[in-house]
């Protein structure tokens, strides 16, 4: 570097090094890069302070010189001030180092690196100039490669699109990319990137971002841009802390195994107990009751079992996805309550007879029962594609009449329901039956509403004969032409609440430990259901009610509605994206906020999704050792990952702090693979630790029904992909491959841009270069 001949004799010789230095280091032109020359003298900084006070001289002038302006008034202005802060040395003479190179070091935890780049900003008589600085440092950044650009590494909060990723090196210290899509935000990645780049995670933790503004960048200089700096910073630090984490894990294992084989120097030492060994419980379960709009703790009627009821779908058409996040939610909350060890009853019914259906059948020119089995299969497929397991049971409408007829007789014996007069223009003969709303003193309770102008009725329009508006229908008579069954009150069908409070009741009994469904149906559903439940039972009808939010159209902020026109079918969705991927978008949002659909978001969600396969791929994955049960906790390799997890899920199965989790453990899981291919983690130790870890976030994902595919299947395009499309895309990786050896850089261009027209991701890495698919297939 700066360490030439003639200041090294100086040095050896005792004489002024500063003046040495100066004689015999190049001067450099004013329109060089001053921050790329103050990284390089930061090498002669670090000797002049190994040295001490004396070759304080030294730093001061390599720091100049990096500087790349005259000398001599800087000189002169600097030492003046310098004397008046009264800075001497040993020998008396004022110390340029002491003060002008290591006062942003010391203050704010900078490497020297960093340091000698901050303070050369700082020397800089105006913005002008520390704008030229910043904008040439950042023509000098390395490009990053658009893959590695993901949204967990992107930075928030920022005007500007910018990107940060940290990798381990074999020495221990990281190495740091960067990118962003504006010229100035790049010069602050690149001094960052630069700067940081070759510390320890330790020298990196250290650093306290306000030095940013003792350098001199102000807002003037980056306006908008200060908030962006230091959210770029808190990414960084995030990132260095979770390498530290993954680092941490691997000693524990390389001290155990290292251990367990006597290691190379013959040890015996015991080693230390790693801290997964540590007993840890499951946080309590709370959920978010909508009865009490607070979060309250899981507590079943029967310890160990929990009885849970989900509203399902009236099966006249295709589902949406608005069916499709509710029963991706309950599928999810069945799945993590088994796994934490209940027994769970889940029911989730079909609606098989309705007016909607009735007037399809009639368009289409079907029976009714025809329709509603046919569009049942559909949705069951639907289901099974999004990963949905079948539920316990799921009852239909049309094979409970013994239990809506029984319900319905006990209200009205009990004076809560009563039969309407006969209408004659319906053909049958028969009688509507009744809710006496205003005879439940409880009415209204969940949906907050009042009975004064609310009518708590019927679905769609029903006959006369009632005594009150907001009475609403348990059984109406039957219509020329519709199916009907026979009852007390004539030929006819239920009316639509009754059915689930019977299903539920036969199935479940008196009380459900939780009741779900979607938003549009607190009121009046749900709150109809209490009333004629409570009403005929005498006893509690649910302990926690819970409610999926919808999904809303993108075109007008609409809820997705079948009546309103405005849905996408599952079907639909299905042609572009893998039923995994539409899940995991679903579960990347909070389930009591209204999702609004997006194409983008969904491509989003399946990126992540594929990036999570990736860190598994190649791994071999011995049995899960971590289903369910609590012995189970005390075996996982990376205890913090999975408590996170179960804290999130913990806490109204927050599942998006849970994806976190994944994506976290994620990286860990990579980084300790680099780690190992580089050659700073043992073998044995690595051998050992990675498939465990990546069975953890295997059954992780399980708890959400995703990452339970075969990685090196979904990656290479799913079960059914074509083996000629393999052999094609093969061919081209390994002509790509020969191409970039010869450094033929055009074929290997024109290689990678065929195989990215092929929808094929690369994926270079020290192991040479593998590939994936671009999208997520079923």
């Amino acid at each position: 570097m700066f360490e030439t001949e003639g200041a090294n004799a100086a040095w050896s010789r005792g004489a002024d090094p500063g003046a040495a230095f100066l004689a015999t280091a190049p001067v450099p032109s004013h329109g060089a890069s001053l921050l790329s020359r103050s990284a390089d003298a930061a090498g002669v900084i670090e000797r002049a302070s190994s040295e001490g006070q004396r070759l304080g001289d030294v730093a001061g002038v390599a720091l100049h010189w990096a500087l790349g302006i005259p000398l001599a008034g800087i000189l002169a202005r600097s030492l003046s001030g310098r004397r008046k802060a009264g800075a001497a040395s040993r020998d008396g003479r004022p110390s340029r180092a002491r003060v002008c190179v290591r006062s942003l070091e010391e203050e704010f935890g900078l490497p020297s690196k960093l340091a000698a780049m901050s303070n050369a900003l700082k020397s800089l008589p105006n913005d002008r100039l520390r704008y030229q600085q910043l904008m040439a440092l950042a023509s000098k950044l390395p490009k990053m490669d658009p893959e590695l650009k993901t949204p967990e590494r992107k930075v928030p909060g920022c005007l500007s699109t910018v990107h940060v990723l940290a990798s381990l090196q074999s020495d221990g210290t990281i190495k740091w990319q960067g990118d962003s899509d504006a010229l100035i935000s790049k010069g602050l990645v690149a001094l960052l990137v630069t700067g940081l780049s070759d510390c320890t995670v330790e020298q990196i933790c250290n650093v306290q971002p306000e030095f940013i503004k003792a350098s001199g960048i102000t807002a003037s200089l980056t306006p908008g841009r200060n908030n962006g700096f230091f959210n770029m910073f808190k990414l960084m630090m995030q990132q260095a802390r979770a390498l530290c984490e993954a680092g941490a894990s691997a000693a524990a294992v390389v001290a155990k195994g290292g251990a367990a084989a006597g290691d190379a120097a013959g040890s015996s030492e015991e080693a230390p107990v790693p801290a997964e060994s540590k007993e840890w419980r499951l946080p309590e379960l709370r959920i978010h009751n909508t009865m009490a709009r607070a979060k309250e703790q899981l507590a079943p009627l029967k310890p160990g079992i929990v009885n849970m009821y989900v509203c399902g779908v009236t099966v006249y058409d295709l589902c949406h996805l608005g069916h499709a996040r509710i029963m991706v939610f309950f599928d999810v909350v069945a799945r993590y309550l088994g796994q934490r060890g209940y027994t769970v009853n889940y029911v989730r019914n079909v609606t098989d007879i309705d007016d909607k259906i009735i007037r399809r059948a009639a368009e289409g020119g079907e029976s009714a029962e025809a329709l509603a089995r046919r569009m049942e299969v559909e949705m069951q497929k639907d289901a099974a594609a999004l990963g949905c397991a079948t539920p316990t049971c799921e009852p239909r409408v049309s094979e409970t009449m013994p239990e809506i007829l029984s319900m319905v007789k006990s209200l009205e014996e009990g004076q809560h329901a009563y039969a309407g007069a006969a209408i004659e223009s319906q053909g049958s003969g028969g009688l509507d039956v009744y809710f006496r709303v205003r005879s439940f003193s409880n009415y209204g309770r969940l949906s907050r509403c009042s009975l004064d102008g609310n009518q708590a009725g019927a679905r769609v329009e029903i006959g006369g004969g009632k005594e009150a508006p907001e009475d609403f229908a348990l059984w109406k008579a039957a219509k020329a032409g519709e199916p009907s069954w026979e009852s007390p009150w004539g030929a006819g069908r239920p009316g639509w609440h009754i059915e689930c409070s019977a299903m539920a009741k036969k199935h479940l009994g008196d009380t459900l430990d939780i009741h779900g469904g979607g938003p549009d149906l607190l009121f009046p559903h749900h709150e109809n259901e209490i009333a004629q439940s409570e009403a005929a039972n005498g006893k509690p009808y649910a302990k926690l009610w819970m409610h999926c939010a919808a999904v809303r159209s993108s075109t007008g902020d609409e809820k997705m509605s079948k009546s309103l026109g405005n849905f996408v079918t599952i079907r639909q969705a299905l042609q572009s994206y893998a039923g995994e991927a539409i899940r995991f978008y679903f579960l990347s949002s909070q389930y009591r906020q209204p999702l609004l659909y997006s194409e983008e978001s969904l491509a989003q969600a399946q990126e992540r999704l594929l990036k999570l396969y990736t860190s598994l791929r190649g791994v071999p994955l011995p049995p899960l050792p971590v289903g369910g049960g609590a012995a189970a906790e005390t075996e996982v390799p990376a205890p913090e990952a999975w408590q996170r997890f179960h804290e999130a899920m913990s806490n109204d199965f927050d599942t998006v702090s849970a994806i976190a989790a994944l994506n976290d453990l994620s990286r860990q899981l990579l980084q300790l693979r680099q780690a190992a291919e580089a050659c700073s983690v043992a073998p044995a130790a690595a051998a050992d630790l990675v498939p465990r870890i990546a069975a953890q976030l295997r059954a992780m994902g399980g708890s959400l029904g995703v990452l339970q595919r075969d990685p090196e299947e979904v990656l290479r395009g799913g079960a059914a992909a074509d083996q000629e499309f393999e052999a094609r895309i093969d061919g081209l990786v390994a002509e790509r491959t020969a191409a970039r050896k010869a450094k033929d850089w055009t074929r290997a261009d024109a290689a990678k841009a065929e195989l990215t027209e092929l929808g094929v991701v690369l994926e270079d890495g020290a192991n040479g270069t593998t590939w994936r698919v671009g999208a997520l297939v079923s």
